[in-house]
């Protein structure tokens, strides 16, 4: 009757232990679950006033495409942080999807007036209006090599939106993203 008695005792600890075990993953489980739920990642962003803004005129026109392919290089004049004064020197191809979509990517290469520098590979969708002119949205990935006042663009990522109207008036806004 004693060899019962343990045996009923082992069967009674061995299930407390498993209850545990399996409660404790359903709280710690439960906790994580809520840690995600807590970082609501379907929530909009405010990124606040644009780091770049550049403004421009630009001649619309036919482009010269190969295979539905555009390649342009050009410079524009631009401003970071409302007092930084920049060149960017700009290399893009379009491909075009349809008659009033496209794809863009290139690199885009920042100068100050002290030569300070930071480069970005750029990549964005351009919607073209019926009217005249195009809207963009796309993103520039800093690399590594930005120089002086420029050095805060190293390895980090910007968001931007390009608006231009039927008669080519541009302005470019440009968002860091941290």
């Amino acid at each position: 009757m004693i060899n019962m008695k343990y045996q009923y005792t082992f069967k009674n600890v061995s299930l407390l232990l498993l209850g545990f075990v399996i409660v404790s993953t359903i709280f710690m489980g439960t906790q994580y679950a809520h840690a995600l739920d807590n970082t609501d990642l379907s929530k909009n962003n405010d990124l606040g006033n644009p780091f770049f803004v550049e403004h421009y005129q630009t001649e619309l026109g036919k482009l010269n495409m190969t295979n539905n392919n555009a390649s342009e290089s050009f410079s524009g004049k631009g401003i970071i942080n409302g007092t930084l004064d920049i060149t960017a020197d700009v290399n893009v191809t379009e491909t075009f999807r349809d008659t009033d979509t496209s794809y863009l990517q290139g690199n885009t290469k920042y100068v100050t007036d002290n030569k300070d520098i930071a480069t970005y590979t750029f990549y964005a969708i351009a919607n073209y209006h019926v009217g005249g002119g195009y809207d963009s949205n796309g993103i520039a990935i800093f690399d590594d090599v930005a120089t002086g006042n420029l050095s805060s663009l190293s390895n980090s990522v910007g968001v931007y939106k390009d608006h231009v109207d039927k008669n080519g008036t541009g302005e470019f806004l440009m968002w860091h993203w941290r």
